[in-house]
C-alpha cells in the first residue's frame, strides 16, 4: 500500500485556493443581491444626473478619509472621459482644495468642511455625491444636508453593519455588512455604471462629443 504524503506547500496551496473560492463566492453573492436591489435605482439616478448635466449642472463629490480618493477618482472620470464620443462634464472633488480643507479642520467648524464648500461652490440644480462607511462622519451628513437645502440632487454611497445607518439622500446605495473592501468594490462598480449611463442618456439626447 502506497501512502501519499502531502507537503506543507501542497497544504498551503489548497488552503489558499479554498480561501479564494470562498471570497469570490461571497463577493459574487453580495454583488448579485446588491444589483438586484438597486439596478432600477442606478438607472433612475443616472437619468436624473443626466437631466441636471443637460442644463449645466456641476457634480460635487466628497468623502472622508480613504473615500476622499473615491471622490477624486469619480470627479476625474467625468472631467476627463476615457471613451470616445463622451463629452467632458463639470465635476469637482471637494477633497482637492487642501487650503480650504485644512483651514476648516483647524477651526471650530471642522464638521462643516464639505457643507461650507457646497454652499460656496454649488448652485441649485447641481449634484452632490457622497461616499461614506460607518461610522459616518458628521461632515458627510452635513454635506448632504447642505446640498439638499441648496436644491441639489443628492446621492449617497454608504455601507455599514447596521442598515439604519444609511444617509438620507435622493438616491442612496447602501452595502450592508462589515466588509469594507467588498463595499468599496460595489461602490466602484456603481459610480462607473452611473458615469456610463449618464453618457448614454446625454448622447441619446444629442450632446455628445460631435455636437
Amino acid at each position: 500500500m502506497t501512502v501519499q504524503v502531502r507537503s506543507d506547500r501542497d497544504v498551503a496551496l489548497a488552503a489558499g485556493r479554498a480561501l479564494l473560492d470562498e471570497r469570490v463566492t461571497a463577493s459574487n453573492r453580495a454583488g448579485e443581491a446588491y444589483f438586484e436591489r438597486y439596478a432600477q435605482a442606478i438607472a433612475a439616478c443616472a437619468a436624473a444626473m443626466a437631466d441636471r448635466f443637460f442644463v449645466g449642472a456641476t457634480l460635487l463629490v466628497f468623502g472622508s478619509g480613504p473615500h476622499a480618493t473615491d471622490a477624486q477618482h469619480n470627479s476625474v472620470e467625468f472631467v476627463h472621459p476615457v471613451l470616445p464620443g463622451c463629452r467632458a462634464l463639470p465635476a469637482l472633488s471637494l477633497a482637492n482644495d487642501m487650503a480650504t480643507v485644512t483651514g476648516m479642520l483647524q477651526g471650530d467648524a471642522a464638521v462643516d468642511v464639505y457643507a461650507h464648500q457646497l454652499r460656496v461652490l454649488g448652485r441649485a440644480g447641481d449634484i452632490a455625491l457622497a461616499f461614506a462607511h460607518a461610522p459616518v462622519h458628521p461632515s458627510i451628513t452635513r454635506g448632504l444636508e447642505a446640498g439638499a437645502a441648496a436644491g441639489m440632487l443628492t446621492i449617497a454611497l454608504t455601507s455599514s453593519e447596521n442598515e439604519a445607518v444609511r444617509e438620507q439622500a435622493d438616491f442612496a446605495f447602501h452595502v450592508p455588512g462589515s466588509d469594507r473592501s467588498g463595499a468599496h468594490e460595489l461602490h466602484l462598480a456603481t459610480y462607473h455604471m452611473l458615469w456610463e449611463l449618464v453618457h448614454i442618456v446625454l448622447n441619446h439626447r444629442g450632446i455628445g462629443e460631435a455636437s
